[in-house]
């Protein structure tokens, strides 16, 4: 497959031709590098064009007006590469932190992946030459996409990563929303979403030596604020968000619940328990109802409600029920209230950890 490795510049012209025949000397014979150039002052873009002469063909510039952002820069040359029939392209910094060398390890796994990523965040991977807060920030914010996102990519921020053109339909790069730092992250949720076959391989992170780095404090800041603008875009539930959406749920179930206790024991002086199992069973319907075309509806794809999804969410509310009415009866025990409803609600809160737990698992699992 032809294969365009991509390189985005700003103010790079210490590193760019070290890095250009150091590349020359890695990817294939037929495989070409294409650096995208934000009309750097430094002249870095004149440097790659008298570098042109001596790669014919091979070595390309695509000189833009202005400072646009990293992920203008790559899309721009995803398409660039993609219309002149690049099949594989290679995303990698201009400061040598990410080191040629592990290329033809990359281009072995991509044989049997839709994308290859190397990270720092896996066994065998390290960062060299940051410092103590660096590396935390980085790897905090990391995991702090991996959570919110529910992605498995170790190193969803690293910008080592290979692609074929099937990965990037899949993709959709025209439904990207990111514009800079979280470009990374972005790409590779939407690749997790979309069921390509990722495949991170450990690589050694070197800090640059020459020019000036373009993460502030202040990018980063705004990239964690801004992961939450690429979950909804993506339109995709994480663990955490049915976890919420589940305990809402039952709030409202809750309500319902503690309304009609209240009317039919403390207004009506109808007996406690049975009011209680009534009460279950009311909330209980209306919980599964919401639960399944909110809370758990990227797991119930197809599935209509039924009959027999309702029964056993019935069953296993049951737990909750038991739990209950424990607690509702040993705080009329010990306790003297000044109404009754209250003990109702620990009782629920009791039962509501395990009903979302064992819901997840059997009533509205992924089918």
């Amino acid at each position: 497959m032809k294969f365009l490795t991509i390189i985005p510049t700003y103010n790079e012209v210490e590193n760019i031709e070290p890095l250009v025949h150091a590349l020359f000397g890695q990817i294939p014979q037929d495989a070409g590098i294409l650096v995208v150039d934000d009309n750097s002052p430094d002249r870095t873009a004149e440097t790659v064009e008298n570098l042109i002469p001596r790669y014919p063909r091979r070595l390309h510039l695509l000189k833009r007006p202005g400072k646009k952002g990293l992920a203008q820069a790559y899309i721009a040359a995803f398409e660039w590469g993609i219309t002149r029939g690049y099949e594989l392209f290679l995303e990698m910094d201009a400061d040598f932190s990410h080191n040629p060398a592990y290329i033809p390890g990359m281009l072995k796994a991509i044989q049997t992946h839709d994308a290859v990523i190397g990270s720092r965040n896996i066994k065998g991977g390290a960062v060299e030459g940051w410092s103590f807060c660096r590396t935390v920030l980085s790897k905090g914010g990391s995991l702090y996409a991996r959570m919110i996102l529910g992605c498995p990519v170790k190193d969803l921020t690293g910008g080592f990563n290979m692609w074929t053109k099937n990965a990037l339909k899949q993709i959709s790069l025209n439904r990207i929303v990111s514009k800079g730092y979280l470009f990374q992250v972005e790409m590779k949720y939407r690749a997790h979403i979309a069921g390509c076959s990722i495949k991170e391989i450990p690589i050694l992170f070197s800090d640059r030596k020459y020019g000036i780095s373009k993460m502030s404090k202040k990018i980063f800041l705004e990239a964690l604020l801004n992961i939450w603008k690429i979950k909804k875009a993506a339109g995709k539930d994480t663990a955490l968000d049915q976890s919420i959406k589940f305990f809402v749920t039952g709030g409202l179930g809750t309500i319902t619940n503690l309304i009609i206790f209240f009317l039919c024991t403390d207004l009506a002086g109808l007996p406690e328990i049975p009011v209680s199992i009534a009460c279950f069973f009311i909330a209980a319907s209306q919980n599964y109802v919401i639960n399944h075309s909110w809370s758990f509806r990227a797991s119930k794809e197809k599935t209509v409600l039924s009959v027999t999804k309702w029964g056993a969410f019935l069953c296993v509310s049951l737990l909750g029920l038991g739990v209950n009415i424990a607690v509702l009866n040993f705080v009329f025990a010990y306790f003297s209230l000044p109404y009754k409803f209250i003990a109702q609600i620990f009782g629920i809160t009791a039962g509501m950890g395990v009903n979302f737990a064992v819901s997840k698992m059997v009533v509205f699992r992924r089918e």
